[in-house]
């Protein structure tokens, strides 16, 4: 099965977030400072057994760090990192292999990463950090081949 088969077979059933942090550095002014938020989003792809029709997991982390753009101290501003749990229902017929969707998970990724790059940025906004715009897609060139998480600068 490709990847676009898998698309059309699978269907999000729910997300849910399971880990949420955010903070800013103690001791540093952060707020208002113009500063390169590195992002970094990571699948992880499982399923569940015995489920019927087939159930498919991706456990998800966004991780955003801040830094300064200016000056000589290029030390964490804040930190964030949301954790999240997709199921993937299987709406198709035909029975979709593990490996397949190992294989093809980051088919997924734009939706994921759109509805977390979201959550992200309303929490920068409540530590006061609105100046800071958090990508809300992927670069095109994100495949299943790509090992490691995908890095945003």
């Amino acid at each position: 099965m490709n990847a676009d088969e898998m698309f059309r077979s699978l269907t999000l059933e729910s997300i849910s977030i399971t880990g949420l942090q955010a903070q800013l550095q103690q001791g540093v002014e952060a707020r208002g400072v113009e500063c390169h938020a590195h992002v970094e989003f990571q699948l992880t792809p499982n399923q569940v057994e015995g489920a019927q029709p087939m159930l498919f997991v991706l456990q998800t982390r966004l991780s955003c760090v801040g830094t300064p753009l200016r000056g000589s101290n290029r030390s964490k501003l804040f930190d964030l990192e949301i954790r999240a749990s997709a199921n993937y229902r299987q709406v198709g017929a035909g029975a979709i292999a593990v490996g397949d969707f190992a294989t093809h998970h980051t088919v997924f990724a734009r939706h994921l990463f759109a509805a977390l790059s979201l959550r992200a940025q309303s929490l920068l906004q409540d530590l006061g950090m609105q100046n800071i715009r958090l990508p809300l897609d992927l670069p095109q060139e994100v495949s299943a081949a790509q090992q490691g998480p995908v890095v945003l600068n």
